[in-house]
């Protein structure tokens, strides 16, 4: 038996197999009216099957597919047997969009997991090339960015339950929509969750409460996590882009980032972008630059993975496209012979995104729903045309301006509001330094996809409200710190050219400004921002809600909570109290306690809340309650923050 005919067989027998066994698994699953693609796919499986059987058996049929798929084949530097790799693994992923539906919760989980990571599974393993990547022999480099990784993680995950020192609202709706699926009542990974992002990053958050419980941290830890991976994915596409020397600046420069630490202490999915950037920008220049078939299947798994965490990822898209194909244009014979490798890329990315593809092309409003909450095309633009009387693209052209300033010039807002630019005046200084090198060599592909990044996410921040919103330029952080490592190198290379200086010393040099700028940062964030931001909250909404909930956190189960609300805070408008309090069961009272529209106590344990303004009702629940404990509770300026009553019918 050939090589081939074994190799054919066993693709057919293996992949057959899986997809007759899950396809059975899924159809009984199913509702009745809704089978009928779940058998066919089972049947096929079966059909499959017994071809690998018979091609096992007698060399007619392997040579019969030598004819069908030999043209396929050379054209896309393939084997023969490979050619079913490509259509099994799309199979796979059709089965699992069956399995997992469009609702909440899947038909069936173990189909709907089983066939999406088979098809992954599939494919790589059918298309890697044993020699494509020597991993082995680049131990010291994936060691290092190892190294580096820890190196960043304290500065990350250290005090994390304190520092930001406010569980803000959308952390906590993150988490209460991962208790959500660790109750059981969603767990559809291609469907959309909490403010309509895809439904699979909350596995994450779910899994990190079922660990250590409902606590703040449970939800940061996730993301410091993905924060320090990011800093050794940062060395390893500034090592792949430039030279190791760029790869080490780089990560040193970002392990103290101020920006990029204090996203990686927030409990949400924008952390990741970054991650998913660094490692797919470059896996796609390795590709390119190797003409490497394993980096590009690795970039297309990055590619399609990142789709399923924050929106702004849809642009990396356009970066690793867009910069391939513009380079391209400079060296088209290296292009075209690319091509097959780039179908490969793509094909990765659509087996992987298939499923949640097909939840969007049903619910389109899903997909552009948090775009448009924050797009200033449609009504803001509107309203801006009517206040200042100036047209669209003035209007649109300022936003972009904004959006451009956003890195060296104009303090950020929104979620992180630091009083500066995306980039402290130093590495802003060297951030320019590395952007002319950048500019002098435009024809260089390195030049044009950072560039791309750059340019994606200057639109992405001014054409968007509040601009610039920190929140959304969390994907910019790696390529802001490869120019700046990039410019820092390049210098010390002129140096190096120019005066004939020792490159060991220089490196030296150029290390040792490194790790003053990263500590510079480190100090910045955690000795001036965070005990400013103590004084800066003040007695706000998101402050009063944090002390509650640290208040109440321990009350027994069946404990009844209410709040007598006034102004725009109630219980539930902050969902930081019923994340870190879920035992507690909340009531807003609109009414003066009394009145028969307010909800009736039942529980033995009770809770009253009163806002500082709003504690003219205390007499009359002391005296339907009394014997009861009150506590003040004030801030850091001795400004009473509420008043909370504790009644139990017990004591």
């Amino acid at each position: 038996m050939s090589s081939s005919q074994r190799n054919l067989a066993t693709s057919f027998l293996a992949g057959g197999g899986t997809l007759a066994i899950l396809g059975q698994i899924t159809q009984v699953a199913l509702p009745l009216g809704e089978r009928t693609v779940a058998i066919i796919l089972m049947f096929f499986g079966l059909f499959l099957y017994l071809l690998g059987i018979l091609t096992a058996r007698t060399d007619r049929i392997s040579v019969g597919f030598e004819k069908i798929f030999s043209k396929p084949a050379n054209w896309l530097n393939l084997e023969v047997w490979q050619i079913p790799a490509l259509i099994l693994p799309i199979l796979f992923s059709v089965l699992a969009h069956y399995a997992a539906g469009f609702d909440d919760k899947m038909f069936s989980p173990v189909g709907t997991w089983g066939a999406w990571l088979a098809g992954i599974v599939f494919f790589l393993v059918a298309l890697w090339q044993p020699n494509g990547i020597n991993f082995r022999a680049h131990w010291k480099v994936f060691a290092l960015a190892l190294g580096f990784a820890a190196l960043a993680l304290p500065l990350r995950a250290y005090a994390t339950g304190e520092i930001p020192i406010i569980l803000n609202g959308d952390e906590a709706s993150a988490g209460i929509y991962g208790m959500e699926i660790l109750a059981g009542n969603v767990n559809n990974p291609f469907s959309v969750g909490w403010y309509a992002f895809p439904g699979m990053y909350f596995l994450i958050p779910a899994t990190s409460i079922s660990i250590f419980g409902n606590t703040t941290a449970a939800l940061r830890i996730p993301s410091a996590i993905a924060g320090a991976l990011t800093v050794g994915a940062v060395y390893l596409a500034g090592h792949t882009l430039f030279d190791k020397r760029t790869g080490i600046l780089a990560a040193i420069v970002m392990a103290g980032f101020h920006f990029h630490i204090h996203f990686s202490r927030i409990g949400l999915n924008n952390v990741w972008d970054g991650l998913f950037f660094a490692l797919t920008v470059g896996a796609a220049w390795y590709a390119w630059e190797r003409e490497n078939r394993n980096a590009f299947l690795l970039a297309g798994v990055g590619l399609g993975l990142s789709q399923y965490f924050y929106p702004s990822s849809r642009v990396l898209m356009a970066v690793v496209y867009g910069g391939i194909i513009l380079t391209g244009l400079f060296n088209f014979p290296r292009l075209k012979r690319s091509i097959p490798n780039l179908i490969l890329m793509t094909l990765a990315a659509f087996i992987i995104l298939l499923p949640l593809g097909w939840y969007y092309f049903k619910y389109p409003e899903q997909f552009f729903a948090p775009l448009q909450r924050v797009s200033v095309l449609g009504t803001w633009l509107e309203n801006e045309i009517k206040l200042t009387g100036l047209p669209a693209w003035q209007i649109l052209l300022k936003q972009i301006k904004l959006g451009t300033q956003a890195f060296t010039y104009l303090p950020l807002q929104h979620w992180y509001r630091p009083e500066v630019a995306l980039l402290r005046p130093f590495f802003a200084g060297v951030f320019l330094i590395g952007l002319i090198h950048l500019l002098a060599r435009p024809k260089d592909g390195r030049s044009i996809t950072l560039m791309i990044w750059l340019v994606m996410y200057v639109l992405l921040g001014g054409l968007s409200e509040s601009t610039p919103a920190a929140q959304r330029y969390v994907a910019a952080a790696p390529v802001c710190i490869l120019v700046i490592a990039h410019g820092l190198n390049e210098a010390a290379s002129h140096v190096e050219r120019l005066w004939q200086r020792s490159r060991r010393a220089l490196t030296i040099t150029v290390t040792g400004i490194a790790i003053l700028m990263a500590a510079s940062d480190i100090y910045f964030y955690f000795f001036q921002y965070t005990p400013k931001t103590v004084e800066d909250f003040g007695r706000n909404n998101g402050i009063i809600a944090q002390a509650i909930a640290d208040e109440i956190i321990n009350e027994p189960e069946g404990t009844q909570a209410f709040f007598f609300v006034r102004g725009d805070m109630g219980y539930y408008s902050i969902p930081s109290i019923p994340y870190l309090a879920p035992q507690v069961e909340g009531y807003d009272v609109f009414q003066p306690w009394g009145s028969p529209e307010n909800p009736i106590p039942t529980a033995n344990n009770l809770l009253f809340i009163f806002l500082p303004d709003g504690a003219d009702d205390l007499p009359a629940v002391q005296e339907t309650h009394p014997g009861g404990t009150l506590h003040e509770e004030k801030n850091s300026n001795g400004e009473t923050l509420y008043l909370l009553y504790r009644y139990n019918a017990f004591q």
